[in-house]
C-alpha cells in the first residue's frame, strides 16, 4: 500500500514551514537592530575615548616643562613667586553671591 500526501497535509506542512521561517526572520531582524544600536553606541564611545586620548597626549607633551612645573606648584601647593601679589579674603561668604563668570571678571580685574 502506497501512501500519498493529500493537498490538505501539504498545505499544513507548508504553513508550518512558513511560520517557522517568519519567527526566525523576525528574531533575526530584532537582533540586527539591537546590534546596530550597539554599534552606534560603540562608535560614540570610541570617539569620546579618542578625544580623551588626544587631550592626555597634549597634557603629556606639557609635563616636565618649566611652565607646567610652575603652574602645578601654584595650583596644587599654593606656591607664590617673589613678584606675585597674594590676595586673602577676610570675608569669603561675600564671594558666594557672585557667579563663576563674575568671579573670573573680578580676578582678572585684580590681576591687571
Amino acid at each position: 500500500m502506497q501512501r500519498t500526501m493529500t493537498i490538505k497535509g501539504f498545505l499544513i506542512i507548508l504553513a508550518l514551514i512558513l511560520a517557522v521561517f517568519l519567527v526566525l526572520h523576525l528574531t533575526m531582524k530584532g537582533d540586527l537592530s539591537r546590534k546596530a544600536e550597539q554599534e552606534n553606541a560603540m562608535k560614540i564611545a570610541l570617539a569620546r575615548l579618542q578625544e580623551e586620548e588626544k587631550d592626555l597626549k597634549a597634557q603629556l607633551s606639557i609635563v616636565g616643562t618649566e611652565d607646567f612645573i610652575v603652574s602645578s606648584a601654584r595650583e596644587n601647593y599654593s606656591y607664590i613667586s617673589r613678584d606675585d601679589i597674594r590676595f586673602e579674603f577676610s570675608n569669603p561668604e561675600v564671594l558666594s553671591a557672585y557667579t563663576e563668570a563674575e568671579l573670573r571678571i573680578l580676578v582678572d580685574e585684580m590681576a591687571d
